[in-house]
């Protein structure tokens, strides 16, 4: 069976991301009886996952649930809904994101009224300000609920399950440092290198090429962000600061 998965490379990891993303997969299969190769791209540039093998419906879920899978066709969707996405742009018109098909397909935008409403308890704040809190930039991997079908289209919002995960890192007091274009073997090397093992707590992957960096309570995020990019010098790094959200955005 083939899979379309929601990863894709950037023009920072183009170079060896198949060789990475088939180690992550062999990874993931572990024991189980299946072979497992990256065959091509689709027309928006995510990866292709051929599975074969005795336990292939085993691992194809254990991929779907790890990486997420693209939806390949319009009739695949429905509403209502939950999927996996991936942030496109972010502007003042709200969150534009792409669940697979691509804008040529499905031009999916979150707007700025619902934004406000699920991430600022409809706050009149910038935009532009709520993406800065929560690090919503692209290239970030988020759940959107699909809800309504007819004369006024289809109505995104994200979903109940992300917002669980936002309160789970608010709550948990703990900055972090989203690094972009990053894969986490390099992520982790930077840590070492900048010597900064005792500020961090862990690096937890979002996507493969996207890492957390979990910072020890009471460090602050902006503080290790220009130790880490003298090392990760064409990495985009960006802050995700609990007391800053709760302050400007919505306690949680």
């Amino acid at each position: 069976m083939k899979l379309t998965i929601l990863e894709r490379p950037t023009e920072l990891t183009a170079k060896d991301f198949k060789v990475r993303l088939e180690k992550k997969l062999e990874l993931l299969k572990g024991e189980l009886t299946a072979s497992l190769a990256v065959v091509g791209f689709s027309t928006s540039g995510w990866a292709q996952v051929n599975i074969t093998g005795a336990d292939s419906e085993i691992v194809a879920h254990l991929v779907s649930n790890k990486f997420g899978t693209a939806v390949t066709a319009l009739r695949e969707i429905q509403s209502p809904g939950v999927y996996p996405a991936v942030i496109e742009t972010s502007n003042e018109r709200g969150l534009k994101f792409d669940v697979g098909l691509g804008a040529e397909l499905l031009d999916c935008t979150i707007p700025t009224r619902t934004l406000l409403v699920q991430l600022a308890d409809g706050k009149t704040i910038r935009l532009r300000q709520l993406f800065e809190c929560y690090s919503l930039y692209p290239g970030v991997r988020i759940s959107v609920r699909f809800t309504g079908k007819g004369d006024s289209g289809i109505e995104y919002w994200l979903s109940d399950e992300y917002l669980d995960h936002l309160s789970r890192w608010v709550k948990s007091g703990l900055d972090r440092i989203l690094a972009f274009d990053c894969y986490l073997e390099d992520a982790e090397s930077a840590v070492l290198n900048a010597h900064l093992t005792r500020d961090v707590v862990a690096i937890e992957p979002v996507t493969l090429s996207l890492q957390t960096v979990v910072c020890k309570l009471g460090t602050d995020a902006v503080g290790l962000i220009p130790k880490l990019g003298r090392i990760l010098r064409r990495h985009k790094l960006t802050p995700f600061q609990p007391k800053k959200i709760e302050k400007i955005c919505r306690s949680w």
